[in-house]
């Protein structure tokens, strides 16, 4: 059997906005703070840990975008993010994509 957090791992990419923007215009992109690894959160969302998710919503370290945030990356659709696609949602960090 395969492990879950492997397989993420290996789903993690980089994403531009222009492809991102039409699943933030369907609330579906979600940013992951930078005190959360996007895969552990992929985890949690995929095997439904509620508790976790919403203690993480609670403490500002999942959120989806502010009209602001939206409204520069809109002006600047290159814009690239750490991205990982969880079924509805597409998480994103903002960060180094070099790595």
């Amino acid at each position: 059997m395969s492990n879950l957090k492997e397989d993420l791992t290996k789903m993690v990419d980089v994403a531009i906005w222009e492809w991102l923007s039409p699943h933030a215009a369907r609330a579906r992109v979600i940013l992951v703070g930078a005190k959360l690894d996007i895969v552990d959160v992929g985890v949690a969302m995929t095997e439904d840990n509620k508790q976790l998710v919403e203690d993480w919503i609670a403490d500002g370290w999942l959120r989806h975008p502010t009209a602001e945030e939206l409204s520069a990356w809109n002006a600047n659709k290159e814009k690239e993010f750490i991205s990982l696609v969880v079924p509805p949602f597409v998480l994103i960090r903002l960060g180094d994509t070099s790595t």
